[in-house]
């Protein structure tokens, strides 16, 4: 079973903190402040284009890749040429809490956390990697003293001139009410560096969290204007506390055919099964488009039935997923994303989610960076389990001090609703970000 060896990485992750967490900032002496162009562009999203690993295993461009930073520092480039780079940093956060027990009603309090990061990057002639960690670790709040973990690994490759393929790997451990507290973390929509419905996604009072999502993407070109997808995915989402253990396994299968250099047209066909808490099997297809009229544009559309067997017994009816993303003047994006999906391992047992996100970012005067982010999800359960809901709102302010070195402002607010507990809490976050050889977001 996928899920068993899918759950060993974020325990390993929980070993590997002690180290990292008293260590990792001091060790960044050795990355030298002149590191080429094209590394430091590696962490600028203003110019890419769509990610060849979206989630839906779409795309018309398999010649990019760009990987969101788990340490909200914008967009990697999977196309570097270095053979191994190494990064770390750290970001260092105070401020206050409205509602740090996640309650109907509490009282408010300090909250001082430090979030280490440290990721590799290397390239053969066939093989890309990338490797990323990040803990946060808090000092003093409602959960002074716990930690939460997160991990990534990708791997692109080609095969042959017409084969490539895609491994992803991420992992989150430890108390995910920390995840509010920590970094913003992102993900590519179309291109462009975004919430998503992860940041809406929020256990509260859950306790430890382990979750761990593989995938894997062939891709082969059928000729020049025609190709055929392959992706694979499963998500494994433990909470001991609650007794919930579920999993989630995907398969889609798609063909996309470039009508012109900025129009592709598509036909897909996707099956999930549910495992652990749930039982379920759901299937559907449908079709759709990707349209990019000029490099600073962007728009993706694909939609079709999905019935559930009746095991299930619910149905889902339709399933979509759409965005939008557009570089507007004064080194400004845009973006607008929406889908009705399988649902998300934070979410717990559910069957499928509505959700929502839209944000905006701006380069103000090449040193400052104004962001607001909104997110929105909705699960849809089995009769016996209690639907969720969940409301995201980041706004944040951020000034480079030097080469590297940032100060920020941030302003967020969580709402959400699980059936049985609702409860709305604001943070109030001023932090030090440091990050050797990182050029800002924009350019």
């Amino acid at each position: 079973m996928m899920m068993k060896t899918l759950k060993r990485p974020c325990f390993l992750i929980a070993l590997a903190a002690p180290l990292l967490s008293g260590q990792l900032i001091a060790q960044t002496a050795f990355i030298a402040n002149d590191e080429s162009e094209s590394t430091a562009a590696s962490r600028d999203g203003q110019d890419a284009p769509p990610s060849t690993a979206q989630t839906s295993g779409n795309t018309t461009q398999p010649a990019k890749e760009y990987v969101p930073s788990l340490d909200g520092g914008g967009m990697i480039s999977m196309s570097g040429n270095q053979r191994v780079h190494l990064l770390a940093g750290g970001t260092f956060t105070g401020g206050l809490d409205t509602n740090p027990t996640n309650a109907g009603s509490s009282s408010a309090a300090a909250l001082y956390s430090v979030s280490p990061y440290l990721s590799m990057q290397a390239s053969s002639n066939r093989i890309q990697y990338l490797m990323q960690y990040q803990p946060t670790i808090t000092f003093q709040s409602g959960y002074a003293g716990q930690t939460i973990h997160i991990a990534s690994m990708r791997l692109v490759g080609n095969a042959t001139q017409r084969l490539t393929w895609t491994f992803a790997l991420a992992g989150t451990h430890g108390s995910d009410s920390l995840r509010l507290l920590s970094p913003a973390q992102t993900t590519s929509i179309g291109g462009v560096p975004g919430t998503g419905p992860t940041s809406a996604s929020y256990r509260a009072n859950a306790g430890t969290v382990t979750d761990v999502d593989g995938a894997v993407t062939f891709r082969y070109d059928l000729s020049p204007r025609n190709f055929a997808t392959v992706y694979v995915e499963n998500n494994f989402d433990s909470v001991p506390n609650l007794n919930e253990r579920n999993s989630v396994a995907t398969l889609n299968l798609n063909y996309t055919h470039r009508v012109s250099p900025t129009l592709s047209t598509l036909g897909y066909t996707q099956s999930s099964q549910y495992y652990g808490g749930l039982s379920c099997t759901t299937f559907g297809g449908g079709a759709g488009f990707e349209w990019q009229p000029k490099e600073s544009t962007y728009f993706s559309f694909k939609g079709g039935p999905q019935l559930n067997a009746p095991i299930c017994k619910n149905q889902q009816g339709f399933a979509y997923n759409t965005y939008f993303t557009v570089k507007l003047p004064q080194r400004s994006q845009f973006y607008v994303s929406a889908a009705r999906q399988a649902v998300t391992g934070f979410l717990g047992p559910g069957l499928w989610e509505d959700d929502f996100s839209t944000g905006y970012r701006r380069l103000v005067k090449n040193t400052n960076t104004l962001l607001f982010d909104v997110g929105f999800v909705n699960s849809t359960t089995l009769t016996k389990i209690g639907s969720y809901r969940g409301l995201y709102f980041d706004g944040s302010y951020t000034h480079v001090i030097h080469r590297g070195i940032s100060a920020g402002l941030s302003f967020r607010n969580y709402t959400g609703d699980s059936g049985s507990t609702s409860f709305s809490r604001n943070l109030m976050i001023l932090s030090l970000t440091w990050t050797p050889n990182v050029r800002p977001l924009f350019q």
